[in-house]
């Protein structure tokens, strides 16, 4: 009993410590795939960088997160078989974390998704 007790606190201090950053990364990585979802959908470049961009704002906004910390980058080729890369670079705010003092908190996340090009889209506008 006196292992099982602190062994108990260790584990949920770790747990208070990494989940905040466990959810950015996830906010991350659904921000990195909503962005390249929604340009790969869109008839050309300038549209599909606009709803790239608009998709990645709202889904940091529905983890509630600041969008304005976030550096969204959509790149590709619009084009029959072309591929879109939405790349998400998130700032970290580590004094918002408990413990940070104790555990190293990077200064950003960053993740890219690359998906393709909807193969069946329509022209028309």
């Amino acid at each position: 009993m006196a292992v099982v007790i602190p062994l108990l606190a260790l584990l949920l201090a770790a747990s208070f410590a990494f989940a905040p950053m466990i959810c950015v990364q996830l906010a991350v990585q659904q921000a990195a795939y909503d962005c390249a979802l929604s340009a790969a959908q869109s008839l050309d470049a300038s549209t599909g960088r606009f709803q790239g961009a608009a998709s990645a704002e709202a889904s940091f906004a529905s983890f509630n997160l600041r969008p304005e910390r976030a550096a969204v980058d959509v790149t590709g080729s619009w084009g029959r078989s072309g591929r879109v890369t939405c790349a998400v670079k998130y700032e970290i705010a580590a004094g918002a974390f408990p413990f940070h003092g104790l555990v190293p908190i990077p200064d950003t996340l960053d993740y890219a998704v690359t998906l393709p090009v909807q193969v069946n889209k329509s022209e028309w506008r």
